[in-house]
């Protein structure tokens, strides 16, 4: 990763942009997106630059002080392009040359915006039309209130703090908060709805917490493969057992403050007594696997604890074909008409 992704404020602060054509409207289109001063350095201005309230024009001519105290520089100006590169980077001042990587010490995104939820793709430089390309997916899976849950959320935040105590559990509210029946209430304007499903939300974390194990297996090393199922639990696990050899791209895949805890994935190495000793502290433990295990599922239910299983999904070998049990139904009309 050449470039690192960061999120900058920029609410009140000054933007240099140089440049006053089509290709600087188009930063300047981003940049009334957030609380930036936006000051513009060009001969002439395109129509609609002109007429926003919000765009200073505060030369004609370029020098190199007009970028002090700058927190950003763009140059939409190919004739002026190096010379406010150079310039930007002796002041110390973060440069982006429009369409001109090599001399730019950032580059801006594809953005889906869902204010406040933003999500910026990026390529470094060296294919833009495919972070174009997801971008335009990812805006078509995104609905467009989806900002205003998290503003929602927000406005919960003091609530929560009050009643939930740090941790595994606040954390569990969110998750739900964001991904159930919650979320689909708010998305489709169910006001009644989605207010008891926040007070239901209250009312499950007012409880004990309650300890489970998910037993996942994998039918394949490939992280591509992985039920979207599967690809959930361990995004919400608390603890990851899972086997000393279990592929890195697999693991990528969980929370990144999950608890990892690798075992030999042999009987009696001490994964069953470490499934229920979680569990039992009220986590969920994700048992991840190459198969699931009867003796440590036995175990497990023999302790009391909930678990469930999430199978792998079957990949056939080389010139193995898989057969799909197929309900075919003949009427003896079809049976006439044959004979």
């Amino acid at each position: 990763m050449r470039y690192f992704p960061i999120f900058m404020d920029l609410q009140d602060r000054p933007v240099t942009v140089v440049g006053g054509s089509e290709e600087a409207l188009r930063k300047v289109r981003l940049l009334l997106k957030t609380g930036a001063v936006i000051n513009v350095i060009a001969p002439t201005l395109h129509e609609e630059l002109v007429a926003e309230l919000r765009v200073n024009w505060i030369a004609k001519g370029y020098h190199a002080g007009l970028l002090d105290g700058a927190s950003l520089v763009y140059s939409a100006d190919a004739r002026l392009n190096e010379r406010v590169a150079e310039d930007a980077k002796a002041l110390g001042i973060p440069v982006n040359a429009v369409d001109n990587p090599d001399i730019s010490t950032f580059i801006v995104p594809s953005i889906v915006d869902r204010d406040p939820v933003i999500v910026a793709i990026g390529t470094e430089g060296t294919a833009p039309i495919l972070g174009q390309g997801l971008r335009a997916r990812i805006d078509a899976m995104l609905p467009q209130a989806l900002g205003d849950l998290a503003k929602a959320a927000a406005g919960l935040r003091n609530r929560v703090a009050e009643a939930i105590p740090p941790g595994n559990r606040r954390r569990t509210f969110w998750y739900r908060f964001f991904f159930s029946d919650v979320r689909e209430a708010f998305l489709a304007g169910s006001t009644c709805n989605y207010l008891a499903g926040v007070e239901n939300l209250f009312a499950q974390e007012a409880q004990p917490p309650q300890g489970r194990v998910a037993f996942l297996s994998l039918g394949s090393e490939d992280p591509e493969l992985l039920t979207i199922r599967a690809q959930r639990k361990l995004q919400e696990a608390d603890v990851i057992v899972h086997d000393r050899a279990m592929p890195q791209a697999i693991l990528e895949l969980a929370r990144r403050d999950a608890v990892r805890i690798a075992v030999k994935g042999e009987l009696y190495d001490g994964a069953t007594d470490l499934l229920i000793s979680e569990a039992k502290a009220g986590k969920l433990v994700v048992r991840l696997s190459g198969d699931v295990s009867l003796e440590e599922t036995v175990s497990v239910a023999a302790e009391g604890v909930s678990f469930e299983t999430i199978p792998a999904v079957a990949t056939p070998k080389p010139g193995e074909i898989i057969a799909f049990p197929v309900r075919v139904d003949i009427r003896e009309d079809m049976l006439r008409a044959a004979s």
